[in-house]
């Protein structure tokens, strides 16, 4: 876990809520109090202890500052609330959690020590009283901030102030002392440059105009009385600007609001130059060659049958295309199919066997014993040396109920395997319906939508709508793309039909599967057509994991379930995934305006899931299914999900890397696959079980067939036979110990 990660989640505990946190390529953290997101810039460069004050500090923000307008309750520079509120909420946050008082301490010692405000090597007692405040509260009383005895009201009122409307009211007090403050300075300024600084006094021992002698003299400012404006005002241009101008506006003029016309230690202006410093430097902290985030969230709402071909729907499609073409030209595909299903019997029940065994073995060892109360009479001669005189009864648990999905590559590349593995398929199927587990069988697919135009006889619809990607009304800023006219996911063989339809759905399947086979490298070419609409295309793989997050819920409330077991059979990555971005572009009338568009996911962007709170690390290539995987295991626990990926053997290493998580056991794997065809990946990323098998060994022979009767060809037809069926059982095995 990363340290941005570590700091997520401090923050979400801190607050006591699920706030969603971005570390992104931002000058100053903030937090916006309506959508509760918390934005962190991205401080790789500060500490431990620097990190986790500034992230208390803006969690302070979240838990106590209002969100209100308060520009319109005070008449004061933002600057002043700020202050005094960033004193209160560190004072809240210090309550709340004691022991962030060593981080704040620590903190804001160590950026002091960099001189992150901006104060080394000068005289505190000439900043403003707004700077000298934030000082105080932020240093500390070991910083030694000089106040006067009617300063140190404010300061008292500001450690005091326990809710917003205080901290207002005495940013509003503290502004006006300071205007108050510079009236006066302007004053003694102007009777200086008149030469009359030396006031005559009466014999009630006031000056001519009224006044105290002892008010403050100017020269205030850090750069002392020879930085000051005034320096190059005479009496006459001030007389005349006081004139000209109300008094506001020759403020304006002498102090200014704008920061480049600052002193060098910050003037009794409208700012706090302490915090605009360390708010400039603490853009430091982050290393200019980050690229900003860009945050992404699978879609909100998603109506399933925008997306999901039912089993009905799909079958129908496809047996009237099949009948139209004739069933003689299905005469051989037809005969294939009754062959396997009764050489595959022996492996359904072996499964069975399996599934049994382990369930019954599983319930004994999760046994447990409890005392009845009642005594066992054959135990009473044993008084003397026995304490347990009564009689126990064995308790079985209840074991869980299992639902299975599986989620079939229906892509171009798996046009070599795609028979055997439906073969596969077809067995773990019967399996299921024999020991009476719910299952759902879906194939991912880019060409429904061609039969979809078909089906609703719209002719105006595009053959080929995934080319209009950009265009798609499904886009929305920052989510990723769902496109109804881009993926679907295909309901081959369902758990809800009956046993006659059951079979019609796996003939027909493994008619589309043997269509692709045999095209390949038998016949040349086929007896009889594909399905259109139901061809082989890309792999949508990811966009058919992120489906899962609604379709897994729906299983399992539909079927009663505890646990759900989703299976991946795929030979190759996921083809690229987008999101929808906003960017600014001209309109008709040459005007700019926010315009949405797909862009692929890539570096810099990354998944957030605001249902868990998990923010996930950054995509990058080759990785974006593994996120996805574990973003749908954080939002469902009691889903497994197992990968089983047909490969050769110059694929394995890659595989390994990817998605086993290293090189660290290849070795290992390596040995195992030349001797078996397939192996066991350990410690996989993301998912639950990862399996890998040689396309080569998937739809291995295992008959019995020896090419004479010499004892040499029979020893070796024996061994093959035996080496294939280990190979073939791998997958029967895993899934059995998996949902027993």
């Amino acid at each position: 876990m990363s340290q941005q990660e570590i700091k997520g989640n401090l923050a979400r505990l801190l607050a006591t809520e699920n706030l969603v946190v971005e570390h992104r390529k931002v000058p100053t953290a903030q937090f916006n109090v309506d959508s509760r997101v918390l934005t962190l810039p991205l401080w790789d460069l500060a500490s431990n202890a620097v990190y986790d004050m500034l992230v208390g500090h803006e969690v302070g923000h979240a838990l106590f500052t209002p969100n209100v307008d308060f520009r319109e309750q005070v008449d004061c520079p933002k600057d002043f609330v700020n202050v005094i509120e960033d004193a209160r909420i560190e004072k809240l946050m210090k309550r709340k959690y004691a022991g962030l008082r060593k981080s704040f301490a620590q903190g804001y010692t160590e950026l002091n020590n960099k001189d992150f405000f901006e104060v080394a090597d000068k005289d505190l007692s000439e900043f403003s009283l707004i700077d000298r405040i934030n000082l105080h509260f932020k240093l500390g009383a070991t910083a030694l901030v000089p106040f006067n005895g009617s300063e140190m009201v404010f300061v008292a009122r500001t450690d005091q102030a326990e809710t917003f409307e205080e901290v207002l009211q005495i940013a509003q007090d503290v502004y006006n002392w300071e205007q108050t403050e510079k009236t006066q300075e302007i004053e003694v300024a102007s009777d200086d440059q008149d030469g009359t600084s030396e006031m005559p006094i009466s014999d009630e021992g006031e000056s001519e105009k009224g006044e105290s002698s002892s008010q403050p003299t100017f020269g205030g400012s850090a750069g002392g009385a020879g930085s000051s404006k005034f320096d190059k005002i005479d009496a006459e241009d001030l007389e005349q600007m006081a004139q000209d101008e109300d008094i506001e506006d020759l403020f304006n003029e002498l102090y200014g609001e704008d920061d480049s016309e600052s002193d060098e230690g910050g003037e009794h202006g409208t700012t706090s130059q302490t915090q605009r410093s360390f708010d400039e430097k603490s853009g430091k902290l982050s290393s200019e060659s980050h690229l900003d985030s860009t945050y992404v969230e699978i879609p909100k709402d998603i109506n399933l049958e925008d997306f999901v071909v039912d089993w009905k729907v799909l079958h129908k499609w496809i047996g009237q295309h099949h009948d139209a073409q004739g069933t003689e030209l299905f005469e051989f595909a037809d005969h294939d199919y009754k062959e396997f299903r009764a050489k595959s019997q022996k492996e359904v029940n072996y499964m069975v066997k399996e599934f049994e065994c382990r369930k019954s073995a599983d319930a004994y060892a999760r046994a447990g014993e409890s005392k009845t109360g009642i005594l066992d009479t054959k135990k009473l001669h044993t008084y003397k040396y026995n304490e347990d005189l009564f009689k126990k009864i064995t308790v079985l648990p209840d074991g869980k109920n299992h639902g299975m999905i599986f989620v079939l590559d229906w892509s171009g590349s798996m046009s070599y395997e795609l028979l055997p593995t439906v073969k596969q398929l077809l067995n773990l199927t019967a399996f299921c319906k024999k020991v009476q587990i719910p299952f759902e069988v879906y194939a991912f697919t880019n060409e429904w939508t061609i039969a979809q135009r078909a089906i609703d006889n719209n002719p105006e619809a595009p053959d080929a709508p995934y080319r209009y990607r950009s265009k798609s009304e499904s886009i929305r800023k920052n989510e990723i793309l769902l496109d109804k006219g881009y993926f679907h996911l295909m309901n081959f063989v369902s758990s809800r039909s009956n046993s006659k339809d059951y079979e019609r759905m796996c003939l027909q399947l493994f008619r589309e599967a043997r269509y692709y086979s045999r095209r390949q490298y038998q016949y040349g070419s086929a007896s009889y057509y594909n399905t259109p609409g139901v061809g082989l295309s890309g792999t949508p793989l990811n966009e058919a994991i992120i489906l899962l997050n609604y379709i897994v819920p729906q299983f399992r409330k539909d079927n009663d379930l505890q646990k759900v077991n989703c299976v991946v059979l795929t030979d190759g990555d996921a083809c690229t995934t987008a999101y929808g971005r906003e960017w600014v572009g001209k309109n008709e009338f040459g005007e700019d305006e926010p315009r949405l568009s797909t862009h692929r996911i890539d570096h810099g962007v990354i998944l957030r899931d605001r249902q868990t709170g998990i923010v996930y690390r950054q995509f990058t290539y080759g990785d974006c299914t593994n996120i996805f995987i574990q973003q749908l295991k954080d939002r469902n626990p009691d889903v497994n999900i197992l990968g089983f990926r047909i490969l050769n053997g110059t694929q394995l290493s890659s595989y390994v890397c990817t998605y086993g998580g290293g090189m660290e056991y290849y070795p290992q794997i390596q040995k195992q696959w030349r001797k078996e065809k397939s192996a066991i990946i350990p410690n996989p990323v993301a998912y639950s079980a990862l399996y890998a098998i040689s396309n080569n060994a998937i739809d291995a022979d295992t008959t019995f067939e020896a090419k004479s009767d010499k004892k040499a060809d029979i020893s070796r037809a024996f061994r093959k036979m035996l080496s294939n069926k280990a190979v073939n059982k791998k997958l029967l095995n895993s899934f059995v110990s998996m949902v027993a």
